[in-house]
């Protein structure tokens, strides 16, 4: 599978549908998760929140063992993207991919939900895009509270107290690429969307 570009262009494109439609590598383990309570993490030294690309996220939710898998739509071409997005109208939301780091130096990519088209931004969205401006100026503890109060940041007392682990030097189309691997659809022969159209595999 070839790399699939994420850059500025994607989150133009991301935001323009939103406001318009109902709607060979090295690797590394890179995986999708939020921050947790109980652990510190960072986002890359110098980044800010519009380094981070902004996608449109399907989450399926597999009926046999209840668990939620995350997949990006980024059609091959505009109409192919345009049928992903009406094919998936009803679970699909963009999203910031946040780049981060945890004390331990696990890099990892926080999938950041932000409001879809015609929905109002609720807390979780508010503090979220606060606490990824924090992680973008240092070691923060981010964590999920509850819906009133939605993500809570803590900064630690000093900066110091965490090992200064490197970045990988992989681009942030690599990091997505190795994150996501087959759960990044350009296609609508997908096996995704053949399950979710009901299709037979």
């Amino acid at each position: 599978m070839s790399e699939i570009i994420f850059d500025s262009n994607t989150t133009k494109k991301t935001l323009q549908d939103n406001s318009k439609t109902d709607g060979f590598l090295e690797s590394k383990g890179i995986t999708i998760n939020k921050p947790t309570a109980g652990v510190y993490v960072r986002c890359k030294p110098g980044s800010k929140r519009e380094d981070f690309v902004i996608v449109e996220i399907a989450t399926i939710t597999d009926a046999n063992t209840q668990k939620d898998t995350q997949y990006i739509l980024k059609g091959k071409d505009d109409e192919t993207h345009k049928k992903l997005l009406h094919t998936f109208r009803s679970v699909r939301t963009p999203a910031y991919l946040v780049h981060f780091q945890d004390s331990g130096g696990n890099e990892q990519i926080w999938v950041c939900k932000m409001p879809g088209k015609g929905k109002t931004p609720m807390t979780t969205h508010k503090t979220s895009v606060t606490c990824i401006d924090a992680m973008c100026m240092g070691w923060r503890m981010v964590y999920f509270e509850n819906l009133k109060t939605g993500y809570v940041c803590e900064k630690p007392e000093t900066q110091d107290a965490f090992e200064d682990h490197d970045f990988s030097d992989f681009t942030q189309s690599q990091i997505i690429n190795m994150a996501f691997g087959d759960n990044i659809v350009t296609d609508t022969d997908h096996d995704i969307v053949k399950v979710f159209k009901g299709q037979k595999l």
